[in-house]
Order: C-alpha cells, then structure tokens, then sequence
C-alpha cells in the first residue's frame, strides 16, 4: 500500500507531516507529560485499537463483509486516521460553538 503524496515513514509507522499531524513519539511525549507514562509503541497501539472500534462500527452500520486483516489494513491506514481526525474535529468545533451560543 502506498503512501499519501506528503507522508513519511517515521521509524516504519506512518505520519502524514503536510498537515501538521504529529507522530507516535510526539504523542508518547505528551500523555507522559499529562502524567500518562507511555512510550511510542504504547501510543500506536492505542491509536490503532481505537481506530478500529471506528472501522467496526462502519463495517456495522453499512452491513459490510470485512475479515479482521482487512479491519486492521484500514485502522492503519493514514488516510483513515486522518479521515477520522478531521470528522472528530468538526465534532468537537460544534460542540465548543453550542456551548459558547448557551454562555
């Protein structure tokens, strides 16, 4: 599987950089700091385990036929990840302008 034009592969996992996105280290670094002690194996698991409840979910919700190799190729993809980054941002956005609008 290919890479989407602007990624790198940072010590064998992928990280989309055009974007601002941030890697597994950076990520371990900040929960650490948030008195969280993770290192950047810890963080990719926990990315990809969560990225994959989002893939079952779709795979429920539109009654799709997927084995759990196929599961997992599109928990990691990056595209995916991002995908999901950016359906999470516009969640959160709309829920700071509702609470805000109530203030």
């Amino acid at each position: 599987m290919s890479l989407k034009q602007g990624s790198t592969v940072d010590r064998g996992y992928a990280t989309v950089t055009e974007d601002d996105g941030i890697n597994y280290r950076d990520i371990a670094e900040t929960m650490s700091e948030l008195g969280f002690s993770m290192n950047h194996s810890s963080a990719r698991n926990h990315v990809v385990r969560v990225m994959r409840k989002f893939v079952s979910a779709f795979v429920k919700q539109y009654d799709l036929n997927l084995n759990e190799k196929r599961v997992d190729e599109i928990a990691k993809s990056p595209d995916f990840q991002q995908g999901i980054s950016e359906i999470l941002h516009i969640i959160e956005t709309h829920r700071r302008d509702n609470v805000m609008l109530k203030e």
